[in-house]
């Protein structure tokens, strides 16, 4: 029953009733309530308005993961910030536009300062030295800020699931602990075997923590029905739009919806047809017409590899830290050891 009540409370989102998925109504104009079931929602041919790629895919599974990372630097790439540069060693290079940053929000011009912290050109083996600890975990901190300033969540949905994985953990251990405890002395240790039963429920349930709230789930069901046009529309069902290269701007998109493959598939089909040609300036070193798998793998590991590098710069710090910390122990013990030499000074 309380895992139930819990559940009911933590781990379901709510909804707008008696409104269409993915409506918004006006302010006090629906009641809400918590979702029931699966939400079948409708082919939007655009993103939710106003909302990034990286917002999106940390709305979407309510994660911020290094994918969401990489898409943000495709998108700012894409709207001309910076140039991505496939190096024939397989790597990658970023290099900062002359465009002026005052018109990102906050958390991608943090991204901006960091990755471009040593000068306007980077590399992705670079990004792995210990200058660039950090860099990663506050740009996921920054997207969940982000997301909650939108109230599309009711509190962070990170700092959530993890308070309720090690609120499962201690009761579980409390449990079993107190349970042997218990049957020694009295025998009646099962008495407890519920509390270690309940925390092993909440460990379960701990990775659904982190609900949306109705205004949340309107944009969820809006960013679904814009992944389902990515990922079905064809060619002849493409909604092109005057001035905008479609393919670059929704690329971003479609890599936090996992389908790459096939919109880079679609495009270098319509540019072989002579259809349509799309502009891939921001990403140079690889073309999509003639070697349209290399441009997908190119891209693919781009991400991968952002994320490793980042990862290792992290590690890099921590390692100098407990280098410089062991060394610092090592030589005050040195000297100690000399002064407690000088007994004649102690004595006087």
């Amino acid at each position: 029953v309380g895992l139930w009540s819990i559940r009911n409370r933590k781990a379901r989102d709510e909804v707008f009733l008696g409104l269409t998925p993915g409506l918004t109504p006006a302010a006090g104009a629906a009641k809400v309530g918590k979702r029931r079931g699966k939400v079948n929602v409708t082919v939007a041919f655009q993103p939710p308005k106003g909302a990034l790629p990286g917002e999106i895919g940390t709305l979407t599974d309510a994660t911020a993961d290094s994918v969401d990372i990489s898409a943000t630097i495709v998108d700012l790439a894409v709207r001309g910030y910076l140039v991505m540069t496939a190096l024939p060693n397989g790597g990658h290079q970023l290099t900062r536009s002359e465009r002026k940053l005052k018109e990102l929000e906050d958390y991608e011009k943090q991204l901006m300062v960091d990755i471009f912290k040593a000068g306007k050109t980077v590399t992705l083996d670079q990004l792995g030295h210990k200058r660039y600890a950090g860099t990663q975990s506050r740009a996921r901190d920054n997207l969940y800020k982000r997301v909650i300033s939108y109230k599309w969540f009711h509190d962070d949905p990170q700092k959530a699931r993890k308070s309720a994985l090690k609120l499962g953990i201690s009761l579980t251990v409390a449990g079993l602990v107190g349970s042997l405890l218990v049957g020694m002395v009295t025998g009646w240790g099962f008495i407890l075997l519920p509390v270690a039963l309940f925390g092993v429920g909440l460990i379960f349930l701990a990775p659904r923590f982190g609900t949306r709230t109705a205004q949340g789930s309107a944009v969820l069901a809006q960013a679904r029905g814009f992944e389902l046009y990515l990922r079905t529309a064809e060619k002849e069902q493409l909604r092109f739009e005057e001035g905008v290269d479609i393919f670059s701007r929704y690329l971003p998109y479609a890599m936090i919806f996992g389908i790459v493959d096939r919109w880079t598939k679609l495009f270098a089909k319509l540019g072989n047809e002579g259809s349509y040609q799309v502009d891939t300036s921001w990403y140079q070193g690889m073309d999509l017409y003639h070697s349209t798998g290399m441009f997908y793998a190119s891209l693919n590991s781009f991400s991968y590899d952002f994320s490793r590098s980042l990862s290792h710069a992290t590690l890099a710090a921590k390692a100098a830290q407990m280098a410089q910390a062991a060394q610092s122990s090592s030589s005050g013990s040195s000297g100690d050891s000399g002064f407690s030499g000088g007994g004649g000074f102690s004595g006087g």
